[in-house]
């Protein structure tokens, strides 16, 4: 049986919402994206359109965190920024899947 990409990205999301470093959420997504890969190994076009999915959620998601931390100005914010950059190192790996499909 298949398994939903809801239940895939549900761990990313916990470490995402912890804060964990950048390297460690890059590395979930990159578990992540192998077994995509591996499952739709033979629809392409599937792979893409849900990388194309998470993609345009994480930028929305990373857009907001920018207008939060601005809000919130430079006063002691490390962990909004961490969580920012760690969403970003995801990001930057769904791209990187993404120009590889």
């Amino acid at each position: 049986m298949p398994r939903s990409p809801a239940a895939d990205l549900a761990p990313l999301i916990k470490l995402l919402q912890a804060g964990v470093p950048p390297a460690r959420a890059a590395a979930e997504i990159s578990r992540i994206l192998a077994i995509w890969t591996a499952e739709l190994k033979d629809d392409g076009e599937q792979l893409q359109e849900r990388l194309s999915g998470l993609a345009e959620q994480l930028t929305t998601g990373i857009e907001e965190m920018h207008e939060g931390i601005a809000e919130a100005s430079d006063k002691g914010k490390p962990t909004l920024r961490r969580i920012l950059a760690a969403h970003e190192a995801v990001l930057g790996e769904v791209r990187k899947a993404q120009g590889a499909g």
